[in-house]
């Protein structure tokens, strides 16, 4: 019951701050196009790209550094959790250093990745250092969050986190209306990001104080210290794998467009990154839940893990019809038609949203069992078949932003959709071969039908023609009517549903 409260409570705090950051983080960006223009904004999504691979949430050592303490945190061991925190002190530590350095080596290669609509900008290589100081500053007093990641006290985090935020953005919104100056505008979050940080650490003292004082001599069993050392290796790898990928986007249109295409496709992933960012939190929300479930009640974990994928590609297959018809009169109401991507491009960007959306469950559970190590060439391999279908698509064919859909697409069809199921299946639950075939073939299956409603709906927007916000209302009416027909066919047998209905009949008694 301990359990369930507190993802119940994760969940709901994550969903309220996460909404009204949303809304706020959509107001700024309006903002930022009008005061700045959108090379600036071109250059953000480049910078943060190149700097992604620096930042603590996307590199994943929280989530391993969390599987460590799942089981001491379990039985009360506190010589064990302070040894651990120790450990990741000076891990973290020496992490951020590493990464400064690898940043500062990056300064003489920016002048040819921003191209020349970027060198005509101003402070440009101070905007880039307060980003890289400020990516290295999220290290500081990160360890000692992990204790409330594993402790499933995520909204501790969410709560402060969102609190800066607002201040942050309202002194933003000021600077960007007062002086137009990206550069303060990177500080300020670097200020957030340092006030965060020591916040949490004091909340995180006077919750354990026993975390005062952390040993210097760390005895850490041999066991605990190969598990640490292969899941963190195995987390960095699939991490910033995954980070190549994304991030390779914005780096290959800077090199082979422009900085102003970095810009337009910037707005597009704001959207469905709020979405996918919206599901990620609530699954990180449960990955404490289903880590500390494979410790007391390991049994249960495959029929979690179905339901999982099963309500996932519920919420996809209704959503991504709507994105296919809303995403570009949606871009035009927010920041104006010059913005507006084609049609066909947009296509690409929705199928790209569902097949990264239906990895999600499988991603959570390779986090919550621990089995970074096991996966640790997956994310390798995915970045260089994505780098190398994408050079394809943009040196040979020369089909600019959609070339570079087609290489993430691509790389994601033919590879991890099924290689990291697969994972699960085999070292998470250790199901026969046998079993493992039957599971995977229902699974891509069922993958593959998600984006059928979005086809449909690119064939009926050929046949409806008009303009305005009574088409769009008709084609969203339509879109849900046929999502419903295509799932009451394929999926209206599923137990899930059965589970949903009993559920809800339990309510209204």
């Amino acid at each position: 019951m301990e359990r369930t409260r507190y993802a119940i409570k994760n969940a709901s705090t994550m969903l309220i701050t996460y909404i009204l950051t949303i809304g706020i983080s959509f107001i700024m960006r309006a903002i930022f196009i009008k005061q700045l223009g959108g090379q600036y904004l071109g250059l953000n999504g480049v910078f943060s790209s190149v700097l992604s691979v620096l930042s603590i949430s996307d590199l994943g050592m929280e989530s391993v550094f969390a599987y460590l303490l799942y089981k001491p945190l379990a039985e009360n061991k506190e010589d064990t959790i302070r040894e651990f925190i120790a450990l990741f002190r000076k891990l973290y530590m020496f992490v951020g250093l590493f990464i400064f350095i690898v940043g500062i080596c990056l300064l003489p290669f920016l002048p040819s990745i921003i191209g020349n609509q970027g060198r005509g900008l101003s402070n440009v290589t101070l905007i880039y250092l307060v980003m890289l100081i400020n990516s290295a500053m999220s290290y500081l007093f990160t360890y000692n969050r992990t204790i409330l990641n594993a402790n499933q006290k995520n909204y501790v985090i969410t709560s402060v986190t969102f609190v800066a935020n607002i201040f942050v953005n309202l002194l933003q919104i000021i600077g960007l209306y007062v002086i137009s100056s990206m550069l303060l505008y990177v500080t300020l979050f670097l200020i957030s990001t340092l006030s965060v940080n020591i916040i949490l650490s004091r909340m995180v003292l006077k919750e354990y104080p026993f975390l005062h004082n952390l040993p210097q001599h760390i005895e850490i069993k041999e066991n605990d210290k190969k598990l640490l050392i292969r899941n963190t290796i195995g987390g960095l790898s699939n991490k910033m794998g995954s980070i190549v990928v994304f991030a390779s986007d914005n780096i290959l249109l800077s090199l082979f467009v422009n900085l102003s295409m970095v810009g337009l496709y910037s707005n597009y992933t704001m959207i469905l990154n709020s979405l996918t960012g919206l599901v990620q939190k609530i699954l990180g929300t449960l990955t404490a839940s289903v880590g500390n479930l494979a410790v007391k009640a390991p049994e249960k974990g495959l029929s979690i893990f179905k339901q999982l994928n099963f309500y996932l590609t519920l919420i996809a297959f209704f959503i991504a019809p709507q994105l296919l018809t809303l995403l570009r009169p949606l871009v035009e109401l927010w920041i104006g038609s010059e913005y507006v991507l084609s049609q066909y491009i947009v296509l690409l960007i929705v199928i790209n949203f569902v097949l990264q959306i239906s990895r999600l469950p499988s991603l959570t559970y390779i986090d919550a069992y621990g089995l970074q190590w096991i996966q640790k060439w997956k994310s390798v391999v995915e970045a260089i078949l994505n780098i190398f279908f994408s050079l394809i698509a943009l040196k040979v064919f020369e089909l600019g932003l959609m070339g570079i859909l087609l290489g993430t697409i691509g790389s994601t069809a033919l590879f991890v959709l099924w290689y990291e199921p697969y994972i699960v299946f085999k070292y998470a639950f250790f199901l026969s071969r046998a079993d493992q075939f039957k599971y995977l073939i229902k699974l891509l299956i069922e993958k593959l039908w998600l984006i059928l409603p979005t086809i449909v709906t690119w064939i009926v927007m050929h046949f409806i023609s008009g303009t305005g916000m009574i088409i769009l209302v008709k084609l969203s009416l339509i879109n849900f009517a046929l999502s419903c027909i295509l799932f009451m066919l394929f999926f209206r047998k599923r137990p899930e549903i059965k589970y949903i209905v009993n559920l809800v009949s339990n309510i209204k008694k």
